[in-house]
């Protein structure tokens, strides 16, 4: 299916922001894809393209470099603002809307479908309304934040978790256990990828970055082909 991209800007305060825009000939589903710390969404750019060609306009925001591998309450509210801002301009009315987030990403995806956040300093970070996904896509997410009882008791969307077996960053066990606290898990498909590390996610690694994939250009073709057809499966029943 063809597919065009695009930059727009939306305006945050004072300052700007860039926001990726990729549509398809004929959507069926709105995919809002939220990158990890770096805030780069360019480095998923094979995965946002593939996901398109399944009938999909995807709206990916840039956003800064988080300053700390350890994000504060103001980091985290100063994206899900951004977030918030992008859903109230492209948010669909008339079609089913999926997301898709690495990492810090993912987190900021949950905090929109009614999860609550604690931070490491034992703050909480909400969204100011819950955001209605049909699906989410979380690769590597940053589960540490949700460790409290009832952090995602409010989110109701069916997900698709990845874990990287050789993830060292937020390790299996830690996706596992934040899988089991979710409020229904039949609506949860758990993928635990053997040979993937947290970077292995991204088509484009970050500087300084190996990753312990041997077979990336296998992985990341099966990793987009599954999570497309995640996200638009909701479309192509209706």
């Amino acid at each position: 299916m063809h597919i065009t991209e695009s930059t727009r800007q939306l305006t945050d305060g004072t300052s700007f922001f860039d926001i990726t825009l990729i549509e398809a000939e004929q959507s069926a589903t709105t995919v809002i894809f939220a990158a990890g710390r770096g805030g780069s969404p360019i480095r998923h750019l094979d995965l946002m393209r593939l996901v398109a060609r399944r009938g999909c306009t995807v709206v990916a925001p840039h956003f800064d470099m988080l300053p700390s591998t350890t994000p504060t309450q103001q980091d985290l509210e100063i994206r899900l603002r951004q977030l918030e801002l992008v859903l109230s301009q492209y948010a669909p009315t008339n079609q089913p809307m999926a997301g898709i987030g690495h990492s810090i990403g993912a987190v900021m995806l949950l905090l929109l479908a009614g999860a609550k956040a604690h931070t490491f300093a034992g703050h909480e970070v909400t969204a100011n309304a819950k955001w209605s996904f049909d699906r989410l896509a979380l690769l590597a997410p940053a589960v540490d934040f949700f460790r409290h009882p009832e952090a995602s008791v409010d989110v109701d969307a069916r997900i698709h978790l990845r874990a990287g077996n050789r993830d060292t960053i937020v390790t299996p066990n830690r996706v596992l256990a934040f899988k089991n606290m979710l409020p229904d898990q039949s609506k949860i498909e758990f993928y635990l990828d053997e040979d993937a590390g947290h970077f292995s996610y991204m088509n484009e690694l970050p500087p300084h970055v190996e990753d312990c994939q041997p077979n990336r250009k296998t992985f990341l073709s099966v990793l987009a082909e599954e999570v497309g057809a995640f996200v638009t499966q909701h479309a192509m029943l209706l």
